[in-house]
């Protein structure tokens, strides 16, 4: 399950294993051939040549495949937490903490443009074949849709979202908006993909807001009547090479 204290269980200056720093060592490779090839393309016989290992170093760490496709899934969302939520839970409850978990996701899918998303990826692959892989895939997405949640009912709470805000609502919508960022970038190489899913997140959060008349105050708000649609892609454009500081 995805949660801000998912890392961190290890002793400060604990002494590290040998038999840890190969392990690694074999998750980092196999997260890059994951995300290339897909879990499916993921074997021991890849990992390691790529390593320079026999197949029995690598079975040493990992009992099967099927053992290291889940152990690279789960490191994936540990490293997801550490770039995404474990920030962002720094950040005040309420609007500020959701926009920050929206800004940081969203810089990490930008990252993935070329590596390619692992659960995005992996959903496609497991969608309709049953088994631990599929189930683990189910666990972490639906763990980070609850966090999602969890945070816009925060925001409801604190008085920044409309006490009527259909919160399952705004995390479909965001999550839709995710997925065609990844979908428009990756197949379709859109030169303009995260510039127009920023937008999109600014509307959908923007249409939940307290004082803000709905999601046509929102779009108005994208689309400056002096400078345009164009003006506006690229003021977007400019708010999106500022990386935030602090989240």
């Amino acid at each position: 399950m995805l949660s801000a204290t998912t890392r961190g269980s290890s002793t400060p200056g604990s002494p590290v294993r040998k038999g840890d720093v190969t392990r690694a060592a074999i998750l980092d490779a196999a997260l890059a051939i994951a995300g290339r090839d897909g879990l499916e393309g993921l074997t021991i016989g890849v990992l390691a040549e790529r390593l320079g290992m026999s197949k029995s170093g690598v079975f040493a760490h990992f009992g099967s495949r099927e053992d290291l496709q889940l152990a690279v899934l789960h490191e994936y969302s540990a490293r997801f937490v550490d770039r995404v939520l474990r920030p962002a839970v720094r950040s005040p409850r309420g609007l500020p903490r959701v926009q920050s978990i929206v800004d940081c996701w969203l810089a990490l899918l930008a990252e993935e443009v070329q590596s390619g998303c692992l659960l995005i990826g992996g959903a496609s692959e497991y969608d309709d074949r049953p088994g631990p892989l599929r189930d683990a895939l189910v666990a972490i997405v639906g763990s980070w849709r609850s966090e999602l949640v969890r945070a816009l009912e925060q925001a409801k709470d604190c008085g920044h979202l409309r006490p009527d805000t259909d919160c399952e609502q705004v995390v479909f919508e965001i999550y839709a908006l995710m997925l065609m960022l990844h979908h428009d970038a990756r197949l379709m190489h859109g030169r303009e993909s995260i510039v127009r899913a920023r937008c999109g997140l600014r509307r959908v959060l923007d249409g939940a807001r307290v004082g803000v008349a709905g999601t046509a105050a929102a779009a108005a708000g994208d689309r400056p009547r002096q400078r345009g649609r164009a003006g506006a892609l690229r003021l977007a454009a400019a708010r999106t090479r500022k990386t935030p500081r602090n989240h």
